[in-house]
């Protein structure tokens, strides 16, 4: 890389890592939401991908570890991605150790990123050469060509749909969202990707907004006067995170990292995350040891189950084949007329592959650099004021307020009432238990799921 590039590198990782830092603390934020459509944005305004890569990649580093902080000190999750860490949090908390799993679970963000990077990079290296063929198609049924990757897909979102709280409508709302989808794209008369996308990011939000019209549904979301929160106070944490953690963390951190690294290549995070600290926490006998564990762990598995689930898809596939790919990474994956390709095609023919790893490896490294001091020293002034100063509801009206300019980008009036409607779907199902990222990756599969629906013999 040239020296514009290096410089633009360590650049973008800061201002992202910082950005991140604060966004993370935010209560309730989705990591979609929040991450996906800045993401979109840069690559819109004619970012190179690369680039691009590296802010994603420190937006990571120092989402994943500052959602928690909040969780660790209030009982209350920063990201989406954090609320398996409650319960966790509560027990620590009760037992006088808010202190203990707030460093812990900082530090083992930071093993949990760089095992993922390890893990991935390195498969990736030696999977590349399937890429061309997992991308060659197959005539299933007369007249409909399915690409093999598409297989994966698929596998992918069955699983993700048996894992959803409703498991029924999870697997009905596959066919149904599909060809609703490909309506609307008939609709347009052209190929809608990225408001669709955004559409489903915001779903829930505008889900809840929407609700606040209906007088019976408001009821419930009225608040009663101000909420009280207490945050535990906190020690001294050390900076080095391998003096932070036991030797029994630092081996299950990097055991289940890099196992969970190559699984959210098709399977969802936030599932990943439940269930590795789960077997941990159910493993000790005594609660509270067991609670710390978990909770630890899982801050490694949500920061390795990010990173394997952008890079794997990115570099070998081509294409978004679980709910990471086909949620906050997915404007990689998308054409982007500045470019005349996907910022994923563009990457793979412009950067040889020591350059993208030395990009994500430097990216993570100099976020963790700066968010680790940061939050270890100021972890709990910043919850604190952010809690206090920063509206989440300006957040959410800036990321609304995006949807509603792409959207019309897209095609124009009938683009906003489209992803008004695909919104509203996407918010309900997910209120009836329906992961969102069934939703992203039946959007990746609607016109092979609906070129196979109308191919079928019956």
């Amino acid at each position: 890389m040239d020296p514009l590039t290096v410089l633009l590198v360590v650049l973008l990782s800061a201002l992202s890592a910082i950005l991140y830092i604060f966004i993370g603390i935010l209560p309730g934020t989705d990591e979609t939401a929040t991450m996906a459509p800045i993401l979109l944005t840069l690559l819109l305004m004619g970012v190179d991908p690369l680039l691009a890569l590296v802010w994603f990649a420190a937006s990571i580093a120092a989402f994943k570890m500052a959602d928690s902080i909040p969780v660790a000190l209030a009982g209350i999750p920063g990201g989406v991605m954090a609320v398996p860490q409650v319960p966790d949090a509560l027990t620590a908390k009760d037992a006088g150790l808010a202190d203990t799993i707030l460093r812990k679970g900082i530090a083992s963000s930071v093993v949990g990123q760089f095992v993922a990077l390890a893990t991935t990079l390195t498969i990736s290296y030696y999977l590349m050469p399937l890429g061309d063929w997992l991308r060659a198609t197959d005539e299933v049924l007369p007249n409909v060509k399915v690409a093999r990757w598409f297989w994966i897909l698929l596998i992918g979102l069955l699983v993700l749909a048996l894992t959803s709280r409703n498991k029924g409508l999870a697997l009905i709302s596959i066919p149904a969202f599909a060809l609703g989808v490909q309506g609307l794209r008939a609709v347009y008369g052209r190929s809608v990707y990225i408001s669709f996308f955004l559409g489903i990011t915001i779903g829930p939000m505008m889900f809840e907004l929407l609700s606040m019209l209906h007088t019976e549904l408001k009821k419930t979301y009225e608040r009663k006067g101000l909420k009280e929160i207490k945050l535990a106070k906190i020690g001294k944490i050390p900076l080095n995170p391998l003096k932070i953690l036991t030797r029994e963390e630092v081996a299950q951190s990097t055991l289940w990292s890099a196992v969970t690294s190559i699984l959210a290549t098709v399977m969802s995070p936030v599932g990943l995350t439940i269930l590795i600290g789960d077997l941990l926490r159910e493993s000790k006998k005594d609660k509270v040891r067991g609670s710390v564990l978990a909770y630890t762990v899982r801050d490694a598995v949500k920061n390795a189950t990010y990173i394997g689930g952008t890079v794997i898809p990115l570099l070998v596939i081509g294409q978004p084949t679980g709910p990471m790919a086909a949620g906050p990474a997915m404007p990689f994956f998308q054409k982007l007329e500045n470019l005349g390709m996907s910022a994923r095609d563009y990457l793979v023919t412009h950067y040889d592959y020591l350059t993208i790893s030395l990009s994500l490896i430097g990216a993570s490294l100099i976020a963790f650099l700066i968010a680790y001091p940061i939050l270890v020293k100021y972890s709990r002034k910043i919850t604190v004021a952010v809690f206090r100063r920063v509206p989440a509801e300006a957040l959410y009206g800036l990321f609304i307020a995006i949807v509603i300019m792409l959207s019309y980008y897209d095609a124009r009036i009938a683009g906003v009432f489209g992803t008004l409607i695909i919104s509203i779907v996407s918010g309900a199902l997910w209120k009836l238990g329906v992961s969102l990222g069934v939703l992203f990756m039946t959007l990746v599969a609607a016109p092979t799921l609906v070129a196979i629906l109308m191919g079928l013999p019956i």
